[in-house]
This record gives structure tokens, sequence and C-alpha cells, in this order.
């Protein structure tokens, strides 16, 4: 069993390092990133607690073979998962292997649980209704009470802590008993569960497909940036659609966007090449930046550094 807290100043070395995710993570608000990651990972479960200071957009997979809840535990702006404000009272949900798009706001806490789909679904059909059923397998997000809400953290909250402060080695009889605590938890929120936004879900479903289309095609043209007029002419939408929904899902322009997820790749290549190997310049061109000292200055307004100071593979 892994127990561990790390601090980060970058976005790609956090969310690289929580175990079992597929994902990546762009940066989208100006500064130098700063997070927290404190996870505790064992072979059939994993709790873990992120905090990030910068806006980020993190789209990947979810671990196969788990279900995961995720609660917010930020007071400002909700995050947005699959087109979906969190509410308050909310969960959200990935199942094995699930993609996902998750807009996170600054100051994001994310508190996240998982456990084996199999054995969970096979307690959940001698215990759940047929619509609880049917929420665990097509919601992105579920509504529970605050009670509940507060009932499921008192349960789960003070064995992560106890674990991460005891750095404890144990056995497989305790981790058992640990995944069985887990998943009477997980049992009694489903139990508890209702629909979450169900009349507001067609308008933010069509806002984040919009922006899920716009960073793909984007990204597949990476080399020649890709317009706004472009983006329009492809979604066939307007300009204020476009913007609006961006705006909606994303809190900035559709262009500053789009410039800074080729920004985070640049970012990422850095880190992961040598000098030797690729220049500044020649990686800035690969993604499409042209005019270097205007490539420069948005870099450092965004990270924090120029490019020129972020730390190479090797060094």
């Amino acid at each position: 069993m892994l127990t561990e807290t790390r601090s980060f100043a970058d976005p790609h070395q956090h969310a690289s390092s929580i175990l079992g995710w597929q994902q990546t993570y762009d940066q989208l608000s100006c500064g130098s990133f700063s997070s927290e990651l404190r996870q505790v990972s064992a072979d059939r479960f994993q709790i873990f607690q992120e905090s990030l200071n910068k806006r980020i957009v993190q789209h990947g997979c979810a671990p196969e073979g788990r279900l995961c809840i995720a609660i917010s535990l930020s007071s400002g702006r909700a995050p947005m998962v699959q087109g979906l404000e969190v509410g308050a009272h909310s969960v959200v949900l990935l199942r094995d292997g699930e993609e996902f798009l998750l807009h996170a706001p600054e100051g994001l806490q994310f508190f996240a649980v998982n456990v084996d789909v199999v054995r969970f679904a096979r307690l959940a059909a001698f215990e759940l209704s047929t619509e609880k059923l049917k929420l665990l397998k097509t919601m992105s997000q579920i509504s529970i009470s605050e009670s509940v809400l507060q009932r499921l953290q008192q349960r789960i909250y003070p064995i992560f802590q106890c674990l991460l402060q005891r750095a404890m080695d144990v056995g497989p009889a305790a981790e058992k008993m640990l995944e069985d605590t887990l998943l009477d938890a997980f049992l009694d929120l489903f139990s508890n569960a209702s629909d979450e936004g169900r009349g507001r879900r067609g308008n933010f479903a069509v806002c984040a497909y919009l922006v899920k289309r716009s960073q793909e095609l984007a990204l597949a043209n990476s080399e020649t940036p890709i317009s706004i007029l472009d983006l329009c002419e492809q979604l066939r939408v307007s300009r204020r659609t476009l913007q609006n929904s961006f705006h909606v899902v994303t809190g900035i322009r559709p262009v500053e966007y789009l410039r800074n997820l080729r920004l985070n790749a640049v970012r990422r290549r850095l880190i992961s090449t040598t000098a030797s190997e690729f220049k500044v310049s020649e990686i800035a061109t690969e993604m499409g930046f042209f005019h270097l000292s205007h490539f420069a200055g948005n870099y450092r307004e965004l990270f924090g550094e120029y490019p020129s100071e972020t730390q190479r593979a090797g060094c």
C-alpha cells in the first residue's frame, strides 16, 4: 500500500503521480503553479485528495476496473465535469476506464475514492433498486442530502487521515477490512442518491461538447493553429455561440483557452526532453508558435517563468 503527501510546481508532474489514472492537466490561469496531492493506493481501493492553486482542465480516463466517486471541497466557483456544474451536495461518478473532462477553477480541492467495480456491482445488485442501479450506470453525478454527504465524509476521511499520518504497512486482512468499510459507505451513498441537474443537463452538455470538439480540433492541427472562424465553420455554430460556450465551461475566451493548451504541450515537451535533443525554438515552432518573442511572453505570463528557465530532462 502506498501512502504519501507530495507538493508540485508543475501540473503534468502532479497528474502523472496519481496512480492508475491516464490523464493530462493543462494550466489555464496565469502564474506559478502550486499543488498538493495526498494519496493512499492499495490493490483494491484508492483514496486521494488534491489541491490546485490554478485553473486547470483535466482530461483522460479513470482507472480500469474501478468505480470512482469524487466530492468538491471548494467554496468558490464550482468545477464542471462532463459538461455539468458540480453542485454543493453532488458526488461525481466515473466508471471502469471512463473518459472524463474536468474544468477545475482556481483553488479547487477534490476528494476522491475508488473501489473494485465488479465487487461493488455484485453487492449493489442485492441492495439497490432498479432506479438506483440505473443512476449508478448512467449518471455523471448524483445528488445527496447534506446529512448523507457528511456521513460519507465522516466514515472515510478519518481512515484516510490515519493511514497518511501513520504511514501504516497494513496486511491483507486489514486491507480487506478497509475495503469493506469503503464499499459499505458506497452502498449507503447510492441508496440515498437522486438524479442531479435533470433540467440543466441539455444546455451544459451542448456547451461542453463544443469546447471538447474545439480542443480536439486544435490539438489535431497543432502545427497550424486553428482559428476561431475555422472552428465555427467546422462545428457549424456562430461566433457568439462558441464564445458563450467557452465562457460557461472554461470562464475564458476560446482563443486564450486554445493557446494555453498549446503552451502546456510545449511545457510537457520541454520537461520530458533535453536541451541537446530539441531547442526551445524547435518545440515552439512544432506547436505553431512562429513569433518566438510573443511565445516567450505568453509562456512566462501563463507559467511564471520563461521557457528557457523551465527545467529540462536530465538537469
